[in-house]
């Protein structure tokens, strides 16, 4: 059976980042779930290569992975495996009506990070571990979804969820308050992407969208018996860490 994948996803500004990093940083060896950086994360070396033993346990000391970039041919599987949905992308990506001409920069952004999430799933789902592995915007959080359209959009997913290999379960991240993701986002030093370029207006109307886009995508998943749990972002987030951690805790390790 292959592992179980626990998807965090959100409108851009509610915080999901840092909820996620903060469950990393809490995370032990003894817990019910798992995370790709703890999954993939090299064998300890033996004491004899001195240098290697010394930088593994320096990480461990301070709490940090060790980068670790996946090799392509897990990409290339994904994609080998799920041959629809890979023409689903490049068709996606390729229509104007997602990326016009003067957008081809975010067009070919858009296909680097994809393929980046090929090879994490990939990895992941090739991989042993019978936790469930909790992961970060993956495949359900893509922008190039997002439009003004609620019927295409609706279609949309209809058609991207019956060819995506689903997560177990989703952690849906999100508040009623618009307000309060546009106060974070533009706290932020880091202008996203997608938000370059844009008034404050352009940005309300941008949050609208992702939240739509993600209530259909939630809406449609239930459909499929995946199980979603809805986080309040308004809430302290040491308290969604609690919930959350407990919530992937009471999670049984696949047979």
């Amino acid at each position: 059976m292959p592992p179980k994948i626990i998807e965090i996803i959100g409108p851009p500004g509610i915080g999901k980042t840092s909820i996620y990093q903060s469950l990393c940083d809490i995370w032990e060896p003894g817990c019910n779930w798992i995370f790709p950086e703890a999954l993939l994360e090299p064998e300890q070396p033996s004491i004899s290569d001195f240098n290697e033993y010394l930088l593994h346990y320096g990480r461990k000391l301070f709490r940090r992975k060790a980068g670790r970039s996946i090799p392509t041919d897990y990409g290339l599987r994904f994609v080998a495996n799920h041959p629809e949905l890979a023409d689903f992308f490049w068709n996606l990506l390729s229509d104007n009506r997602v990326y016009n001409y003067h957008d081809i920069d975010k067009r070919f952004r858009a296909a680097y990070l994809l393929f980046r999430d090929f090879c994490r799933y990939q990895a992941v789902l090739e991989s042993n571990c019978p936790k469930p592995c909790l992961i970060n915007e993956g495949l359900l959080q893509k922008s190039f979804f997002i439009h003004d359209d609620e019927e295409y959009v609706s279609k949309l997913v209809s058609t991207y969820l019956a060819l995506l290999p689903l997560p177990h379960a989703i952690l849906f991240i999100d508040t009623e308050n618009r307000n309060t993701i546009f106060s974070r986002l533009k706290s932020r030093k880091k202008v996203i992407a997608s938000h370059l370029g844009k008034d404050d207006g352009e940005i309300l109307v941008d949050i609208g969208r992702w939240q739509n886009l993600l209530q259909i995508l939630v809406e449609q998943a239930q459909n499929y018996n995946v199980f979603v749990a809805r986080i309040d972002g308004e809430k302290p987030i040491k308290e969604n860490i609690f919930y959350i951690n407990s919530l992937l805790n009471s999670l049984r390790p696949a047979p």
